[in-house]
């Protein structure tokens, strides 16, 4: 007997709903207490069923005595989704899920996701690595790094980074005490009816002290982090959560499982198994890309063979790129091969300009790959065409602040030790200059180690935080404004701080213009590296209102 198709609920169809429904008699109403492809499945009939959600779930999806019908639910889906290939529906479903001691190169591939997850990641701007895990630093031991014959190099330059950190974690933490006395640490507290900034010889109260100590505490603590955070590996272990649908949960098994990085095809597994028990169908047809692993062993063959003999010239660490329309097919092969070498855009261009068109065609072939479906998608360079591009030059540190935009397409190049790094002045104020120099001539050395080894992907790992990688942004003018406006408040990180105002200045001497867009770009440059100060003022008075305390800093 089909379902009956009225808006009309009886009375027990109403009783079994409150369960699921925040309110059965409302328009607009939550989910609750279902089953995600039970959800998933029964909003999918918005787009063919008359009747709405209450009516779907409580006649289709569950059973006689109102518990769901998991299986329903599952069945509708898979032949949806997996059987019809309508991947829409597989938005509707969502999960969470938290990724635990991965490594902080495996974040930025996770990240590399950009529509239909958010991510959040353990900071190293305000979590310090200074103390060990059952006996062990925090970072990654592949298992193929560690069965080379190279283990034992790795383990020793790894804990040799993470020893140096710790021993600089106190003095640092003592010299922003010197540039930011306590005494001149003021936070914002109410007074009457009125925001006050007030010292710690006006605090009224223990809750004001408290609050004081722990916005004080948290800003050195950040402020030091900021510093010696540039020695610290991309093996370097990070915990991630992510909230995603199902379709992007299934590219990411997809994209992980196609990762040469032994570490990405073990997590492709581990996320598989967690999402098992939440949405088994919607992630069932995530499988290895053949096409997208091919097209990348080849492509990488060829622009190493290509660039063999092309030194790699010093760039600005910020350039505004130029296109020109009769540039069009130049300009996209240069930005198939971006991906695959450690050179800057403009020089890239140049070499392609060189080929000739028979050679500029090939490599454009080859990034195509033989496409035998719909789903063998060409890869983010088809993406070239933005009216604003850039090219950037920076620490691995800033990139990783930077990646989380989505707004824009995004192409970065191999970790790597051949664009140089920088080293913070603070470094030397404490006195550890040349054992952090040690550091990054350590890791340089296992970066080549772990390439003539052919570890080539794993290499990534042995790269520092202030390590110089290169990236390349298109975007539009919308997200400019946003992503500079955003980028060079005064609580972001200096460097990248840096970058986002350089960034701004060189669109609008292009297009000077364009300021209003432009507006609230903050240029200050604040002094002694304590950018925090004043955020950690403001979120004193919230405590203090709340009540609720960070008891990490107290």
């Amino acid at each position: 007997m089909k379902p009956k198709r009225t808006d009309d609920l009886t009375d027990t169809e109403r009783e079994i709903l409150r369960h699921y429904v925040t309110d059965v008699d409302a328009r607009v109403f939550s989910i609750r207490d279902l089953n995600p492809e039970v959800i998933g499945a029964a909003l999918a009939r918005y787009s063919r069923a008359p009747t709405g959600f209450k009516e779907t779930v409580a006649r289709e999806f569950l059973n006689p005595d109102g518990s769901p019908n998991d299986v329903k639910g599952s069945e509708m889906v898979d032949r949806v989704v997996n059987k019809f290939g309508d991947d829409s529906v597989a938005e509707l479903a969502v999960a969470p899920i938290c990724i635990e001691e991965v490594s902080n190169l495996m974040t930025k591939i996770i990240e590399d996701c950009r529509i239909g997850g958010s991510p959040i990641e353990e900071s190293t701007r305000y979590v310090l690595y200074d103390q060990q895990r059952g006996g062990s630093w925090r970072y990654v031991r592949p298992r193929n790094v560690m069965e080379s014959g190279l283990g034992e190099s790795y383990v020793a330059v790894m804990d040799f980074l993470f020893t140096t950190y710790a021993a600089m974690v106190e003095p640092m933490q003592e010299l922003f005490r010197k540039r930011l006395p306590a005494d001149q640490f003021a936070i914002e507290v109410e007074r009457g009816n009125e925001v006050a900034r007030v010292y710690p010889k006006d605090l009224k109260d223990e809750n004001e002290q408290r609050a004081h100590r722990i916005a004080y505490n948290f800003t050195i603590r950040s402020a030091a982090c900021d510093v010696i955070r540039c020695i610290l590996p991309a093996a370097t272990q990070a915990n991630v959560g992510i909230v995603g649908n199902g379709r992007f949960f299934s590219m990411l098994i997809s994209k992980l499982l196609t990762e040469d990085l032994v570490e990405a095809q073990d997590l492709a597994g581990q996320i598989r198994d967690a999402l098992n028990h939440q949405i088994p169908t919607f992630i069932k047809r995530a499988a290895r890309r053949e096409h997208r692993a091919a097209i990348h062993k080849k492509m990488r063959a060829r622009c190493d063979e290509l660039f063999a003999n092309e030194p790699i010239e010093a760039a600005p660490e910020v350039v505004l790129l130029e296109d020109r329309g009769e540039d069009y097919f130049i300009n996209l092969v240069a930005s198939m091969i971006f991906p695959y070498v450690q050179h800057s855009t403009e020089q890239i261009r140049r070499v392609v300009r060189a080929l000739s068109e028979e050679a500029r065609l090939e490599i454009f072939n080859l990034y195509m790959g033989e496409r035998q479906s719909k789903r063998d998608r060409p890869g983010r360079a088809l993406e070239y065409g933005y009216p604003i591009q850039f090219d950037i030059v920076a620490g691995f540190a800033e990139y990783r602040d930077l990646q989380r935009h989505r707004m824009l397409t995004q192409q970065r190049q191999e970790m790597g030790v051949l664009l140089g790094y920088s080293i913070p002045d603070e470094i030397e104020e404490i006195g550890m200059l040349e054992v952090v120099q040690e550091c990054f001539q350590r890791a340089e050395s296992l970066h080549h180690d772990l390439k003539r080894a052919g570890l080539r992907e794993e290499a990534q790992y042995a790269s520092l935080f202030n390590h110089f990688i290169r990236w390349n942004m298109g975007m539009n003018l919308r997200e400019l404004g946003h992503f500079t406006e955003l980028r060079t408040q005064k609580a972001g990180h200096p460097k990248y701080r840096r970058v986002c105002q350089t960034m701004a200045k060189l669109y609008l001497k292009r297009h000077p213009e364009m300021e209003p867009v432009l507006r609230y770009v903050d240029y200050n440059d604040y002094d002694q590296s304590i950018t925090r100060a004043e955020q950690e003022a403001r979120t004193a008075r919230k405590s203090l209102a709340t009540g609720v305390f960070d008891d990490m800093d107290d």
